[in-house]
């Protein structure tokens, strides 16, 4: 194995979108009415207000966890590669693969229903033993095996991973099989 002296770690990067800032004005406003519906004082409203604080504070916090989360996503070192469990789930849950075990890696797509048609997830799986030889089945979205999501936030493209994995172990294969569009747009 040839390495290289410092590990590549792949993050996402904070990218602002649309969809991201309806998220957060809808968050606040639901967050302030909850505090409003607290600072009367019923019990009742007490309940929902804190019911609603939890829900709504909670699930924007959850939702921006991954883009605030300055952990990485995947690190690759002269070890292997670890595919780091996101926040909050600890690290202890970290999926290490070591360079001997990996015979391939893969980006692929999987295509889920999405808004009456169907969208496309693409991921970056990592393949050991046998799963190479076995026929191609791209990873479900619910429970990827030695993979992650390529996103278009990442700091690094999927390109440049499999450089890297490269020049760990030279003759790793790499397999692009994404899909460049969705499988289907979606009917308007």
């Amino acid at each position: 194995m040839t390495g290289a002296a410092t590990p590549l770690s792949v993050t996402n990067r904070l990218r602002v979108t649309w969809d991201g800032l309806w998220l957060t004005a809808a968050c606040l406003v639901f967050c302030s009415a909850a505090i409003g519906l607290i600072v009367r004082g019923d019990p009742v409203d007490v309940g929902i207000g804190l019911l609603a604080l939890l829900i709504f504070g909670g699930g924007g916090l959850l939702a921006a966890s991954r883009v605030l989360s300055r952990r990485p996503i995947l690190v690759l070192d002269d070890a292997g590669v670890r595919l780091v469990a996101p926040w909050p789930r600890s690290s202890a849950e970290d999926t290490f693969l070591a360079w001997d075990d990996i015979v391939l890696i893969r980006a692929c797509t999987q295509a889920v229903p999405h808004r009456r048609g169907t969208a496309g997830l693409h991921y970056l799986v990592f393949l050991v033993g046998e799963e190479a030889d076995q026929p191609f089945r791209a990873p479900s979205p619910w429970e990827p095996r030695h993979a992650v999501r390529i996103r278009p936030t990442w700091d690094r493209s999927v390109e440049e991973v499999a450089a890297e994995a490269r020049r760990y172990r030279p003759d790793i294969g790499f397999e692009n099989r994404r899909l460049l569009r969705d499988a289907s747009p979606p009917n308007r």
